[in-house]
């Protein structure tokens, strides 16, 4: 149902809302043509190789192959600056994934809590200093993923360089995330929002 949090299958998930390669040429067409850069997160050695022909600048990856060495490793040897989301991996993990980064491409981790929604008392904005005490000189953000846009702003009080929401057109449209997604008005008060708090 539109506006829901979906209880489908992630690969179900996938399978239904993969784009064709002429179909994410459009997007990222669309996107220059509105001054926007185009990322996407590649879950696959494939889907990295396709995203690095079309001329991708960087490269987002998920929480979920936060640990997955090999594909770090495959996508790192592209040059390109990574984005690397943490959500359930501890700083144990995280660390031999930044070994796999350090020194090739230049990078920043996200600190997130893989849970949507995520409740505001699961949010856990501590994991930002915590990131910044372990990564010191690494941009760090939030990937966040609760109801509005109060726990971004308050990453920036924490110093955060970099901030991921989920985006929607309308709340009312179809779609898995839709129901976590903020619209036009809640990004425009994002972005002056973390401005304000930022200076």
């Amino acid at each position: 149902t539109p506006g829901e949090i979906s209880t489908e299958k992630l690969w179900d998930i996938i399978k239904r809302c993969e784009l064709t390669a002429e179909e994410e040429r459009r997007v990222q067409e669309r996107c220059a043509a509105k001054g926007l850069i185009y990322l996407s997160t590649p879950f696959s050695r494939e889907a990295a190789d396709r995203l690095n022909a079309m001329g991708v600048p960087a490269f987002k990856i998920g929480s979920g192959e936060c640990n997955n060495l090999p594909l770090l490793d495959h996508i790192a040897k592209f040059g390109k600056p990574m984005i690397l989301s943490t959500g359930m991996n501890d700083l144990a993990s995280i660390k031999k994934s930044v070994a796999v980064l350090e020194g090739r491409v230049p990078y920043a981790l996200l600190h997130c809590t893989s849970m949507y929604p995520t409740p505001y008392e699961k949010v856990r904005l501590g994991g930002i200093s915590d990131l910044m005490q372990a990564f010191p000189g690494v941009p760090i953000g939030l990937s966040d993923h609760s109801m509005n846009i109060w726990t971004c702003l308050g990453a920036v009080a924490l110093n955060a360089s970099l901030l991921e929401k989920h985006f929607t057109i309308s709340r009312s449209w179809p779609g898995p995330d839709t129901g976590i997604s903020i619209e036009p008005d809640e990004l425009r008060d994002l972005i002056e929002g973390s401005r304000a708090v930022w200076m």
